[in-house]
């Protein structure tokens, strides 16, 4: 396996089996080794990736496209770059509406799909594009959804089936984009790219602001919020077909993370100085609360590990503000910290709403995971819950991708 990140960096280096890469402010890309030597060296052109010398580059989300290629959002460039995973270089850069920065990759429908901010502010003037044969080796070029009534959709939300699942003969059809304070959602149809349906969440008063998705057992598992005051209003569960509510948790609030063999969901709740972590078991049934974990971590961000003990997930979550690594047991409960992974990217530069300290697993056949630091890249052994090793010489990784590398 390998990863590829974003950040600001100065030289690039690549290794062997399980490596990485980061894009960052200045445009060169790095992948070291979790095993031995070093394979190659290489780094871009500074015109071609960042624009005129003594401009930052800045990265809205990078992801991982049929295995041969990363694409990564420009936002301030209106672009997305497209990179060869094999070559090492941008092989083609498509250009988008104002401010790209989120990205969706849809496998079974060879599909990227693109949420353009069109403002430096998280607002619901956002428009939705989508590239075609994206994995394929050709020109590549965006299409808007169909419009509605003449027009293009403005949206606040768009949310997209994670490729993560492991149910991968579960082909998701449809999506879901929101709307300004308006409770409710629309249904998108992924292949014809235009909206079936809309559903009415108004008697919940949920207006949803993250969205995960259940291929076990068909659901939709929202965060809701109340309109104008973003007050939480707890969780609600969809059915994805019928898309009728079957299941409610009005005090339950958070934002949901859901492990890739849709049988946890972990809902992070943060408040003053301290989050909470809610553990749930996924059923045919709905939620089932198993416990919760209080910890005085100001949680970033949160993966799923494979368990050693069972057949499913653990979960690992990284802090804002402190050298820690919080190992969490969703079977039993138990709580582990791992120390000493280095200052995070100060939270004032970080932008696009990504958080300020990534932590990405490499998957189910994967023993690493990655963090960011503010000046290196930490790399994490889940197995013996340790820091395997330390990549510097890295300014302000800003996002990671794993990748699979075949070894000769």
């Amino acid at each position: 396996m390998g990863l590829f990140g974003a950040a600001d960096l100065a030289r690039p280096t690549w290794r062997g089996r399980l490596g990485a890469s980061h894009f960052g402010a200045k445009p060169t890309w790095r992948r070291d080794t979790l095993a031995q030597a070093i394979l190659a060296r290489a780094i871009l052109a500074r015109e071609y990736v960042c624009g005129d010398k003594g401009i930052k580059c800045s990265w809205g989300r990078a992801i991982n496209v049929a295995n041969r290629y990363v694409y990564a959002s420009q936002p301030e460039r209106d672009r997305v770059i497209i990179i060869s995973k094999v070559q090492m270089v941008v092989v083609d850069v498509v250009s988008t509406d104002k401010y790209p920065v989120e990205l969706f990759h849809v496998p079974h429908l060879d599909q990227v799909w693109i949420l353009n901010w069109r403002s430096t502010n998280n607002t619901g003037i956002k428009t939705i594009q989508v590239i075609r044969d994206a994995g394929q080796k050709r020109k590549h070029h965006t299409v808007h959804p169909e419009p509605i009534d003449g027009h293009f959709d403005l949206v606040k939300g768009l949310f997209i089936p994670s490729p993560d699942q492991e149910l991968s003969h579960y082909s998701f059809k449809y999506g879901y984009a929101t709307h300004t304070n308006q409770r409710g959602l629309y249904k998108l149809d992924l292949v014809n790219l235009r909206y079936t349906r809309s559903v009415d969440l108004t008697p919940y008063n949920c207006v949803p602001t993250q969205i995960q998705f259940s291929a076990l057992y068909g659901l939709v598992i929202m965060q809701c919020l109340e309109p104008v005051t973003n007050r939480p209003t707890g969780q609600l569960i969809l059915d994805y077909l019928t898309d009728t509510v079957i299941g409610t948790k009005p005090n339950l609030p958070g934002i949901p993370y859901i492990s890739p063999d849709s049988r946890k969901l972990v809902t992070l709740d943060r408040t003053n100085n301290r989050a909470t972590l809610i553990v749930q078991e996924i059923t045919e049934n709905g939620l089932v609360f198993s416990f919760d974990v209080k910890t005085t971590l100001n949680i970033s961000d949160v993966t799923f590990y494979p368990s050693q003990t069972t057949h499913s997930y653990d979960t690992y979550a990284s802090a804002q503000d402190k050298e820690d690594i919080l190992f969490l047991n969703l079977l039993t409960g138990k709580v582990e910290i791992i120390t000493g992974v280095g200052k995070a990217v100060p939270m004032k530069l970080t932008k696009w709403n990504n958080p300020n300290r990534p932590i990405s697993g490499s998957g189910l056949f994967g023993q690493y995971m990655v963090t960011p630091a503010s000046e290196a890249l930490f790399v994490i052994n889940g197995r013996s819950r340790t820091v395997n090793c330390e990549i510097g010489a890295v300014n302000h990784p800003s996002a990671v991708v794993w990748t699979t590398l075949k070894i000769h």
